[in-house]
């Protein structure tokens, strides 16, 4: 085989790689459209129902799965090798999911009860699925622009949102009582006789996210060139 064939056959590899990669963030792009379209729609009919209770962060909710895809879609195709189109992929499609269970639960148990299935699995759902969209927050903002952590310290820090994250969805999935943002409603799931540990798990990974939107400050002062422009847009999209 010739030199020649060898890198027709690289190219024609990296085209395939590079179509699969833009299919695959076009789709994730799709689904938290869909999930968003959805979650819009059941709060309409939540709000035809006098004194249902709201789900208070539906707007940043919309917002963010929105632009997190989108941004995400155009991304990782062109820079593949990059986690963060990926991340932001993925950060959008989880804000999209927890909007979408978040309505259904209200919808279906509060709302209109009965009206739809599985309205209990949609709230217990809920209860963790928050955990991970916070801490891929994080990583997110440890990782942007070049999807690599500035020293050693911050990688220490990576690593401590990627173990604190799982154990918190734990925590937050048998966690007995109300749960934060469905507040009416009560775990499904929830071992009786633990507290509820809702709002620490929801006070360890703010922290968390706020720690990690300061590795940005730091970067900041560190940049120069594109990079300092790419940080300077993404702080002034997320004000």
């Amino acid at each position: 085989m010739t030199e020649g064939t060898r890198q027709q056959r690289r190219e024609a590899r990296g085209r395939r790689n590079a179509r699969a990669a833009a299919w695959l963030a076009w789709i994730m792009w799709a689904l938290s459209i869909a999930l968003t379209v959805l979650s819009l729609w059941l709060l309409l009919l939540s709000l035809s129902h006098p004194g249902v209770h709201i789900f208070v962060h539906w707007i940043e909710g919309t917002v963010l799965a929105i632009g997190f895809s989108t941004v995400g879609a155009l991304v990782a195709p062109r820079y593949s090798r990059n986690s963060i189109g990926w991340i932001f992929c993925a950060v959008g499609f989880l804000y999209a999911a927890v909007h979408f269970v978040a309505e259904y639960a209200i919808y279906a148990l509060l709302a209109a009860p009965g009206s739809l299935p599985a309205g209990e699995a949609a709230a217990w759902v809920f209860s963790w699925l928050f955990v991970p969209q916070i801490g891929l927050s994080g990583l997110l903002l440890l990782l942007f622009p070049d999807g690599r952590v500035q020293s050693i310290g911050w990688r220490w820090f990576a690593w401590l949102i990627v173990f604190a994250t799982p154990a918190s969805m734990v925590v937050a999935a048998l966690s007995p009582g109300e749960i934060i943002g469905l507040d009416p409603i009560h775990n499904p799931l929830g071992i009786e006789g633990l507290p509820n540990l809702y709002e620490p798990v929801q006070a360890l990974m703010l922290t968390l996210l706020l720690l990690a939107a300061s590795s940005q400050l730091v970067r900041l002062r560190r940049a120069r060139g594109v990079e300092q422009q790419q940080i300077k847009w993404f702080a002034y999209a997320a004000v």
